[in-house]
């Protein structure tokens, strides 16, 4: 299948919605997408992908009538969909049990409520996207299954207990917490550090990070092999020191733009860290020409890198893909 078929179409039927980037109000695009809901609804055998991409016009009736009729869906995306809300979530979750993959991306109406009816009726759920949701804390984690492997939740409002949720399955390898805000203005991201399986974390311009989290999330991630920790200015020697001292599988290391990133930081790395192929690394103001030319003679198979990268570990696109 292609990338065109997953965004476009309803899954593997390759029935064109035609639904994507509306703009229309409630009011007139309800009656255009019952009728182009029914189209595709008539054969609901065989639909595993569906995408309703920037479509404000879809309701959470329009949910419960796919639910009904594409019972089988493994992948939704339902990204910038406003008036989805809590009862939409259900009305989905309740007929499509098979659900693996779900995009609420800008989904700004719904609730802790709403997720944690889907990990209750969807307990096959692996990848979930919520990022820009800032009505959710993460209590509706609560209880999820192993099987939740990838999640996004950029720029989100995350509590210190939501984040416990969080990783309260045991099977988070990739963590995208890009930006998260704080209600406390306190640093709780140490709760990070219960997930042990995880691969890829992302804390780019996480403001609010401190050398203690850096702590907890370096010894109790031990398996960890892409970190962003760009713009976090919160980080100093000991939490550099302990990221040498405990990240043996790190391969890919980001602190571009970390003000509080010194010589001495970079030895730690340049020390430990012994599975380190690149770093991204620029504009940190207080390594010297010094530091960094004894780095490189000393790691001179380490790639230093100047580019600002955002994203980091395996691509969205590939995730929301039918193989």
């Amino acid at each position: 299948m292609s990338q065109s078929d997953v965004l476009y179409s309803c899954g593997s039927c390759g029935y064109p919605l035609n639904l994507s980037s509306s703009n229309r109000s409630t009011t007139d695009v309800g009656s255009s997408y019952q009728k182009s809901l029914k189209k595709v609804l008539i054969q609901p055998i065989h639909h595993l992908s569906l995408s309703f991409y920037c479509c404000s016009g879809i309701t959470d009736d329009a949910l419960e009538q796919v639910s009904v009729g594409c019972p089988n869906l493994v992948i939704v995306e339902l990204y910038r969909c406003f008036n989805i809300t809590d009862q939409g979530l259900e009305n989905l979750s309740k007929g499509c049990h098979a659900l693996k993959s779900l995009n609420l991306g800008y989904c700004v109406a719904i609730s802790d409520r709403g997720i944690a009816t889907v990990f209750t009726n969807c307990p096959n759920i692996g990848r979930i996207i919520i990022s820009y949701c800032r009505g959710l804390s993460g209590v509706g984690f609560r209880g999820c299954t192993s099987s939740l492997s990838y999640l996004e939740a950029e720029s989100c409002m995350l509590s210190p207990d939501g984040l416990m949720d969080v990783v309260s399955g045991g099977g988070l390898e990739y963590l995208n917490l890009h930006s998260l805000r704080s209600s406390t203005g306190l640093d709780s991201l140490g709760r990070v550090g219960y997930a042990e399986k995880l691969r890829f974390l992302n804390l780019r311009t996480c403001r609010y990070l401190t050398d203690d989290s850096v702590i907890a999330i370096a010894s109790g991630c031990p398996l960890i092999e892409e970190w962003s920790l760009a713009v976090c200015h919160g980080v100093h020697l000991p939490g550099w020191s302990a990221i040498g001292l405990y990240c043996n599988k790190l391969k890919i290391l980001h602190v571009t733009r970390c003000r509080n990133i010194c010589d001495q930081g970079l030895q730690a790395i340049r020390d430990g860290c012994v599975g380190l192929e690149v770093l991204h690394i620029h504009g940190c103001g207080k390594i010297t020409h010094h530091g960094l030319a004894l780095f490189s003679i000393a790691r001179p198979n380490v790639k230093q890198r100047a580019d600002e990268v955002v994203c980091i570990g395996p691509s969205i696109e590939d995730l929301f893909r039918l193989q």
